[in-house]
């Protein structure tokens, strides 16, 4: 048996499973962290509108540009590579731990190389479209 550390052991990007937590506040962000937890999404990663220039790729990579100076201001998860079952206990849970739903997208071919702002704002597009029963291009 060898212990090594996690860092140096090669990640497969691709099938890394985590999820994005953006914008949301330290309380926030420690209750979700909890709910991942019970849910074996182990790797989270926290973002703010300082990072959403980052394109969704580059944030799998780990490679997260914070220069962003107007990042739209709302809370979202983007899960990547997580079972949908988890994904709606993920949702489930929200609503028992009383957290207003943030927008909520996982990653697809179509959007891996959108930047979090545009993906944020197409997320908003399509919860304003629902609320008015419209539909949505993108």
């Amino acid at each position: 048996m060898s212990f090594e550390k996690m860092s140096n052991v090669g990640i497969d990007n691709e099938t890394r499973n985590f999820i994005i937590l953006y914008n949301f506040n330290v309380k926030e962000a420690s209750m979700i962290k909890n709910i991942c937890n019970m849910l074996g999404i182990r790797d989270q990663v926290i973002l703010s509108h300082k990072n959403a220039n980052s394109t969704i790729r580059n944030i799998i990579d780990s490679n997260i540009d914070s220069t962003c100076e107007s990042g739209i201001n709302q809370k979202a998860m983007i899960f990547n590579n997580v079972d949908h079952m988890k994904v709606s206990a993920f949702i489930d849970s929200l609503k028992k731990f009383r957290i207003n739903r943030p927008l909520i997208a996982v990653t697809t071919e179509g959007n891996i190389d959108w930047s979090l702002d545009t993906l944020i704002s197409n997320l908003l597009e399509e919860r304003i479209a629902m609320k008015s029963g419209k539909t949505v291009k993108h």
